[in-house]
């Protein structure tokens, strides 16, 4: 399936650039006015579970609301994508005449994208409004490949630690005084282990920007550096030892191979999570207070996966410069409040933040923004993924030791990447 995947987006990508081509040569549009009729398609996901759903397109009909105060005569289509499989979703649309204007992205997407010629750069479309000040320099950084800015940010997500503190004081933890480093870490899980419980979530059939990175970026490596795949260094080799030796001492539970989803935090039944925004919200749903954030744990560097999600401009737009300026509403300060607000993510506007006043949760967990890493940002990142991470479960399983693994992963990402 991963090859048959693989192979479905080369195709896509081919007959995308002959489209590209078609429409390199013509004029570029200018910008609509007031009396111009037209619409703009733009692809969203399902940010929220169903019970929320029409709240989020509350939100996004305001967004359109507002830009049709300057465009009364536009358009704007909402279409709600599944986030499953979107990336092909995405190319395959844009290679034909069926394609979104306006789409959400996430870095390592970005860069993918944009290698390809499926992106708008938006530097010659922004107007001085669009407040670039107010945005967090980090959430710039990760909307930014080879100088060009090719989306405005609407989201931050970070990753940390959530302790049980009724599994703390059981163990003889403390709440006051969490874990900071892999061997404090490690010590109490230990000890939680022997009073029944796991140490903490690993959810190996998901995203690797949630499982191995973070290891490899806290252990002080690197999964590709100035081209080069380097997921074999002594430090990456470092990270799969330390992954495998919690699958082998039952720290982590055993479906944590191919798991997308472990509830025993929420059940009372772990001692931490790796958790986001989505799991405090969860918490509070089931009317659960009994956990502290702890900050990124740290071996040799303080590190933690946190994307930044934006909203990106089709380059085969035919309203390059309206799909622009629509992506500045969607991201004004007063948008991106409602929108952060509903879905329990940080806003990546500083002027945004504001809706944590009297959330010390998020506000809690926002102060390990600028310290998150967006993932690998290469154009090959999100394909050679789910191959990087059969290796990971190979090890877990046994049949690769965490040298060979790295060493397997190495090859594979640098053949990806030729």
């Amino acid at each position: 399936m991963k090859l048959r995947k693989g192979f479905g987006l080369v195709v896509a990508a081919l007959a995308l650039s002959v489209a590209l081509a078609g429409c390199g040569s013509k004029e570029k549009e200018g910008a609509k006015t007031a009396e111009d009729e037209f619409t703009l398609t733009v692809w969203t996901h399902p940010f929220v579970g169903t019970e929320l759903k029409e709240e989020q397109d509350q939100v996004f009909n305001k967004m359109a609301d507002d830009f049709k105060k300057e465009y009364p005569k536009a358009k704007i289509a909402f279409e709600e994508i599944p986030w499953a499989n979107r990336e092909q979703k995405i190319m395959t649309a844009l290679s034909s005449s069926d394609g979104p204007d306006v789409f959400y992205l996430i870095p390592d997407m970005m860069t993918q994208f944009a290698d390809k010629g499926i992106l708008e750069p938006l530097d010659d479309h922004l107007g001085g409004d669009f407040d670039a000040a107010d945005f967090s320099e980090t959430s710039l950084e990760a909307v930014t490949y080879e100088q060009k800015k090719y989306g405005l940010p609407i989201l931050r997500e970070v990753q940390t630690m959530f302790y049980n503190t009724d599994i703390l004081k059981e163990i003889g933890g403390d709440p006051e005084k969490l874990p900071e480093t892999w061997e404090d870490f490690d010590a109490l899980a230990a000890k939680a282990k022997e009073k029944g419980y796991y140490g903490r979530t690993f959810e190996g059939g998901s995203t690797l920007n949630s499982t191995l990175y973070p290891f490899i970026w806290q252990a002080g490596g690197d999964v590709v550096k100035n081209n080069k795949a380097v997921i074999d260094s002594p430090e990456a080799i470092e990270a799969f030892t330390e992954i495998k030796k919690l699958y082998d001492d039952g720290i982590i539970p055993k479906d944590s191979i191919n798991a997308t989803e472990q509830t025993a935090f929420q059940e009372g039944k772990m001692l931490a999570a790796y958790g986001t925004g989505y799991l405090i919200t969860s918490m509070a749903e089931q009317g659960k207070d009994n956990y502290v954030i702890g900050a990124p744990l740290k071996h040799k560097e303080q590190a933690t996966f946190g994307t930044t999600g934006m909203f990106s401009v089709a380059s085969t737009s035919k309203n390059k410069e309206a799909a622009a300026k629509f992506v500045e509403v969607m991201t004004n300060s007063e948008n991106m409040q409602e929108f952060c607000k509903l879905t329990n993510y940080i806003p990546a506007r500083t002027s945004a933040q504001v809706i944590f006043d009297d959330n010390e949760r998020m506000k809690e967990l926002a102060q390990y923004v600028e310290i998150a890493n967006p993932g690998v940002i290469h154009p090959s990142a999100r394909i050679f993924m789910p191959n990087v991470q059969a290796k990971l479960q190979a090890m877990l399983e046994g049949s690769l030791s965490p040298a060979e693994a790295a060493k397997e992963a190495n090859e594979l990402i640098q053949n990806e990447m030729k």
